[in-house]
């Protein structure tokens, strides 16, 4: 079995080694720290549900990690270090909770209770929340890996990712567009005014009379204003003008060439 098992925002050290590093919000941070000695992996940790899940798994999948080193900045919101530390000291309640999470939505739904129980019993956690010095991270997992006791005996290793993965039903991409024409609200120009920095979206009637125009530099921002002004009918009329308002805003970011239903390309 490759490991990690799980993707996610993280770098890997030597897997042989047994210190995880948790970096918590921060993200400049786990690929410095994954070059130390003594650490397998160092990633960052966005929540305190799957977020902590994912954590779980590649830890539990990998025998000789032994220390969870908590540093960097933690969430106010989701509390992600705190409820690792109530985690390991407390485990679940019956409803798969972490018990004196502080964060918001402590549920850890998707992993079976043995990891839990493996994870609490695997891992000892040391928490340096707010520690952003490469220096002293380095120093804390050098002391760590001194008197690790080993590889964690279990037969569970990969119980959780299987386990979690099989609960996904599999959905082939794919299906029927409408065309865009048949969109009783009209049809939409995309353009790029490259001297304000900006994604131009102009609006037509279905008799090509203009209607209205839409200024900004975020796809997101314009799909959610033609939504909120009832512009788009059909969902895939709406999923296509997400592709493309994200094309374009990459053509504007990254100085590409952009022309709307076309491949990016180098100006």
């Amino acid at each position: 079995m490759t490991w990690p098992v799980v993707p996610g925002a993280y770098t890997v050290g030597d897997p042989m080694e047994p210190v995880a590093v948790c970096t918590l919000t921060d993200d400049a941070l786990h690929p410095v720290v994954a070059t130390f000695p003594g650490i397998a992996i160092a990633g960052r940790l966005n929540t305190a549900n799957l977020g902590i899940e994912d954590l779980i798994i590649n830890v539990t999948a990998n025998p000789n990690i032994r220390f969870l080193l908590v540093c960097g900045k933690e969430s106010p919101v989701f509390r992600q270090g705190q409820t690792l530390r109530m985690l390991v000291e407390n485990g679940t309640t019956a409803d798969r909770r972490v018990i004196g999470a502080e964060g918001y939505d402590p549920l850890l739904k998707n992993v079976p209770i043995d990891s839990v129980v493996q994870f609490r019993e695997q891992i000892e956690l040391f928490d340096r929340t707010g520690e952003i010095d490469p220096v002293a991270i380095a120093a804390t997992a050098r002391e760590l890996s001194a008197r690790s006791p080993g590889p964690f005996a279990s037969a569970n290793a990969s119980s959780a990712h299987s386990t979690r993965e099989s609960a996904f039903a599999p959905i082939p991409p794919g299906g029927r567009r409408e065309p865009l024409w048949y969109d009783p609200k009209g049809f939409f120009v995309i353009t790029l005014d490259r001297g304000a920095g900006e994604i131009v979206t102009r609006h037509f009637l279905r008799d090509y009379t203009p209607a209205h125009e839409m200024r900004g530099h975020s796809a997101e921002a314009i799909v959610l204003g033609l939504l909120r002004e009832e512009l788009v009918s059909q969902l895939s009329h709406a999923g296509y003008l997400g592709a493309e308002l994200a094309k374009a805003e990459s053509a504007l970011r990254l100085g590409l060439h952009y022309e709307q239903d076309r491949p990016l390309r180098s100006s």
